[in-house]
Parts: structure tokens; C-alpha cells; sequence
């Protein structure tokens, strides 16, 4: 890439004329503004070596700062000079370009005598065409080498191709930093002196000394460097660069409540994911019902009584995504009931000796908590509480019936019975 920057001064001059043959003093006048203006062209060509075959170009970017160091808009008038004369070898796609702006240079047609087989240099010529502002403006100019196809470009045996990349075994969508200051010139450092060309091996290409690239798949791919020293020479590297899988998030989602009654909100949870040396920045959840979600954190009720996979999908800022095991969830009617259960230790008690009654083994209706115990003992005392496990002592002999009645979040209720006999 060549780079022209060109700045214009503009002067003015105070005139004083002293009449007569008397000296006296004459007072300075004051200061009406500057008395100095400047302002810089910049003209930077992307490529400044063409094949001359008649379809070859580069682009130039034209820009203009006033003093104020703030952009300008200035017309300009464009020619192509070959040796110091105006020559239109070559085309322009434009002879009035005004600034900020980018015109292109396509190259001629290969010559036809072989005795103008040898590289010749244009250069494209801007001129600000404002001249009511810039009366006695220089030109501004950037020069363009044409190698006629098939020449010879020269050898340079000294320079060095070489290039450096970390990470040193990237991943799927990672980002790849290529450096390619350890090429050298005569064993000098080339660095800036030199040109450089990337071919990432997949189809992509790049530019520059340093250059990053995202590699989209798993393989193995031949990277390639050439570097172009100011001659013209060029050498090339190719080094093998292996990308593999990405590594696979870590931890789990939770989904809440499990099993889950149907038609009611279930909430499901992705903040224990977490993905080594990446950051998520989507989640697509899959509730396995033909409905879908997104977020670190969402919320679905389902319908339908059943049994379903839910899936978490995430992608990271580079794009690649990741597909976490499956959580598989109950369904249940919104109606269906829990199990009482209970049992009684001693199986065989006495007048006056404690009994423990334990209703732990109850089940709660689907997607449900049990909220309270009754104890209902059989000689008119009922008990009601929390706490799965009670106690009591009989006063009298006899057989009677024990019932245990659970009640839970859902507001469902479920009743076992048993039958005690109590001895003298």
C-alpha cells in the first residue's frame, strides 16, 4: 500500500509605504486573522504494483484536512501523467472526484511489441480545482508500478519469510492473531518495508503484518505467507495450523419445579453454564412441546400431560455454538393426586405407652410440596402440623382407626387408614 501526503501553504503579506521625507513613528496595526492557511491531502493507493492486462486495479482513497485539523470537501481535478506528461494510460473512474473520496486506477492492455515488455510506472495526479480558494496549489501525486504479464520479477535470496500465530492450537470460531514481524530482509527485521499477503487455507485471505482470522470448522489448514520486499522480490512460508472442537460448555441447567404439573409455569435456569475461554451471548432453549425459548433464564408452561427432552443451545461472540445433554422432564395433569402413607411403632401397643405414627413415605399430588399432616388417633384426638412424624398415648383398650390426611401446595388432599388395637 502506498500512502502520499501532500501539504499547501498559502501566504499573505502586509505592504506599508512611508510617504514623504520625514521619519515618524507608525503605529503596528492590529491583527485582522491568520496570516497563514494550510491544508493536507492524503492519497493512499491500496496495491501500487499492477499486472498491465487491462483489468487490474487499485483503489485510492483521497482525503482532505483544513488547518483546523477537520475534514474538507474539496473538488479536484484527476490525470493520469506516464514520465511527466498527461498520458491516459491506463483509466480513471473518475476525472472530478471530490473529497472524502475513492477513485480507481484499472490498468491498460498488455503492450503488443515485445520492446515494451519492461515495468513502467504511472502516476495518478490530483489538483484542488476550487481555485478561488487555492490559487497556486502544487499537485498531489501517488505513483503506480505496471508489470507487463510475464515478466521476471526479481529474486531476493536473502528475504525471509516467517510468521508466528497464538493462540498455538486455536478452536472453532476463536480468534487467531498472526504476526508476521519475524520475517526478514538481509537478516533485518522487514516489518514495514515489506508487503504481506495471508492465505488462510480456507478459502480466506488477509492482508498486512499483523492480521487476526476466525477459522469456522475443525481441519487442519495450510496457512500461507507471502511477503513482498520494495524490489518486488517476494518469499512465502506455509506453516499447518490445527483447529479443533471447540471445548464443550460445562455445567448444567436446572429446571424447576421436576416433575411439573401441566399448565403450570416452569422455570428453567442456565447460569452454572459456563464455556472455558469464551463468552455466551445466546441461549435457544427447546422445550421439546414444538415451542422454544431464549435467555440465561425463561419460563414455559406446557399443555399436555407427557414426558419431554428440553435442549440449551449456546453461542459464544465468535459464533460457534454448543448443544448441552438434554434434560428430560414429567408432566402430569394438573388434577392428578398424591399417596398418604403412614406407619405406627409399636405395632402392638399398650394402655399408656407412646405411639409413633410417621407419615415421611407421603407423596404430593404432581409439581407439588406437602403442606400439612392431620392425625386423626382414632379415641376423638386430631392433630394437625408439618411435621410428618407425631406421637400419642391411648388411655383405654380397644380397637380404633387411624387416618393421616396430606395436604399439599397444589391444594390436593389424599387419606390413608389404619387399624390399631390397643392392649390392657
Amino acid at each position: 500500500m502506498r500512502t502520499s501526503t501532500y501539504v499547501s501553504l498559502l501566504g499573505a503579506a502586509a505592504l506599508m509605504a512611508v510617504a514623504g521625507c520625514t521619519v515618524k513613528d507608525v503605529d503596528q496595526p492590529a491583527l485582522a486573522g491568520p496570516s497563514t492557511f494550510a491544508n493536507a491531502i492524503t492519497m493512499v493507493a491500496d496495491r501500487d504494483t499492477l499486472t498491465q492486462n487491462g483489468v487490474d486495479f487499485t483503489d485510492i482513497r483521497i482525503t482532505a484536512l483544513g488547518p483546523d485539523g477537520q475534514a474538507l470537501t474539496l473538488p479536484l481535478r484527476a490525470q493520469i501523467y506516464v514520465d511527466g506528461v498527461p498520458n491516459d494510460f491506463g483509466t480513471l473512474s473518475t476525472k472530478t472526484p471530490v473529497t472524502p473520496t475513492t477513485i480507481r486506477y484499472t490498468a491498460p492492455p498488455s503492450p503488443t511489441l515485445a520492446s515494451t515488455q519492461v515495468a513502467t510506472t504511472v502516476t495518478v495526479v490530483v489538483t484542488p480545482a476550487n481555485a478561488g480558494d487555492f490559487r497556486g496549489e502544487m499537485p498531489r501525486q501517488i505513483d503506480i508500478r505496471l508489470l507487463p504479464q510475464g515478466i521476471i520479477l526479481p529474486i531476493n535470496p536473502n528475504l525471509v519469510a516467517n510468521f508466528t500465530f497464538t493462540p498455538p492450537s486455536p478452536q472453532v470460531g476463536q480468534t487467531v492473531a498472526f504476526d508476521a514481524a519475524t520475517s526478514t530482509n538481509n537478516g533485518t527485521a522487514c516489518l514495514t518495508l515489506c508487503t504481506y499477503e495471508w492465505d488462510f487455507g480456507d478459502g480466506t485471505t488477509g492482508v498486512g503484518l499483523t492480521t487476526t482470522h476466525q477459522f469456522r470448522s475443525s481441519s487442519i489448514f495450510q496457512v500461507k505467507l507471502t511477503v513482498t520486499d520494495p524490489r518486488g522480490a517476494a518469499a512465502s512460508k506455509t506453516t499447518a495450523v490445527t483447529v479443533a472442537v471447540p471445548t464443550p460448555p460445562t455445567g448444567t441447567f436446572t429446571v424447576s419445579p421436576t416433575p411439573a404439573p401441566s399448565n403450570v409455569t416452569v422455570f428453567f435456569n442456565a447460569s452454572a453454564v459456563q464455556w472455558s475461554g469464551r463468552t455466551i451471548t445466546s441461549y435457544a432453549w427447546n422445550f421439546g412441546d414444538g415451542t422454544t425459548g431464549s435467555g440465561v433464564t425463561t419460563t414455559h408452561s406446557f399443555g399436555g400431560v407427557g414426558t419431554y427432552s428440553i435442549t440449551l443451545t449456546v453461542t459464544d461472540s465468535a459464533g460457534a455454538t454448543a448443544q448441552l445433554a438434554p434434560v428430560t422432564l414429567q408432566v402430569g395433569a394438573a388434577g392428578s393426586n398424591g399417596t398418604a402413607a403412614f406407619t405406627i411403632t409399636p405395632a402392638a401397643p399398650r394402655v399408656g405407652q407412646q405411639v409413633v405414627f410417621n407419615a415421611s413415605t407421603s407423596q404430593p399430588s404432581t409439581g407439588g410440596t406437602i403442606v400439612n399432616y392431620r392425625f386423626s388417633y382414632g379415641d376423638g384426638t386430631v392433630e394437625d402440623s408439618a411435621n410428618p412424624v407425631q406421637s400419642h398415648t391411648y388411655g383405654a383398650a380397644g380397637t380404633t382407626t387411624v387416618t393421616v390426611e396430606t395436604r399439599d401446595s397444589n391444594g390436593k388432599t389424599s387419606t390413608a387408614t389404619q387399624t390399631l388395637t390397643i392392649a390392657p
